[in-house]
């Protein structure tokens, strides 16, 4: 092993030591019941390595202080990260119920596509295209019989990139979603302006999509078929 490699495995041990001990003390700051000063740390742990966990216990301590919108949107973004995980699942349906939204889990399909991150689907995709071109065209090219072996690199190619475009386009859609993180219900505009007039209402931690923005503006259109313009300060993206 050489001296530059060691260093390198030395200091990312160094700095994972780091992020558990900032990890472990916004946790025990958090038991102590000082759920502000334990979300902040939770926030800079974050900022440095996002993790699922992290996410998760800035959710409860922003459901500890009372806002539900930031609560909802924190453990969304977890899911994000660790989509199978049924812990954070139950409790996202008990947060969005207790602030009168309706629980719904994803479909299957959205599951298996968060199963690999966007850019792994973005390979896949790039060399199933090409195994699958080559297989068809290399063959004709040098006059040889397609055997076996050929057919089925045509086959698996042709699965694999059957997967892997409907996945990339439900990270895409995915990433046109949010989450309204305002505590108290807030009014969507008709034009990207405050003093433009109401177009309708969000509510604390409800979902929306993204249709376009406009400086501090989004304009969404929320899961209670709401549509309208909204500050960028009481609304934030999932997008990962």
């Amino acid at each position: 092993m050489t001296r530059t490699l060691k260093l390198l495995l030395a200091l990312f041990a160094l700095t994972t030591a780091l992020d558990a001990d900032s990890f472990n003390e916004a946790v025990a700051v958090y038991e102590k019941g000082e759920y502000e000063a334990a979300a902040k740390k939770f926030e800079r742990v974050a900022a440095e390595d996002e993790t699922a966990a992290t996410r998760h216990n800035l959710a409860l301590s922003y459901f500890q202080l009372g806002q539900s919108g930031d609560a909802a949107w924190q453990i969304e973004r977890a899911l994000r990260i660790e989509p199978l995980n049924k812990e954070y699942h139950y409790k996202l349906g008990a947060l969005r119920q207790q602030i009168g939204l309706f629980e719904s889990r994803p479909n299957w399909y959205i599951l298996g596509a968060q199963l690999l991150p966007a850019k792994a689907w973005i390979l896949i995709a790039c060399a199933s295209f090409w195994l699958l071109l080559a297989a068809s065209i290399l063959p004709r090219m040098g006059g040889l019989p397609v055997e076996l072996s050929i057919k089925s690199l045509r086959i698996l190619s042709t699965l694999l990139l059957l997967l892997a475009l409907p996945a990339l386009w439900i990270h895409h859609s995915l990433n046109q979603n949010g989450v309204v993180v305002s505590n108290s219900p807030v009014d969507l505009h008709a034009a990207p302006a405050s003093a433009a007039p109401a177009s309708g209402i969000a509510r604390p931690g409800e979902r929306a999509r993204i249709i376009d923005q406009h400086h501090e503006f989004y304009k969404v259109e929320t899961e209670g078929q709401a549509n309208g313009w909204i500050s960028k300060e009481a609304f934030r993206s999932l997008e990962m």
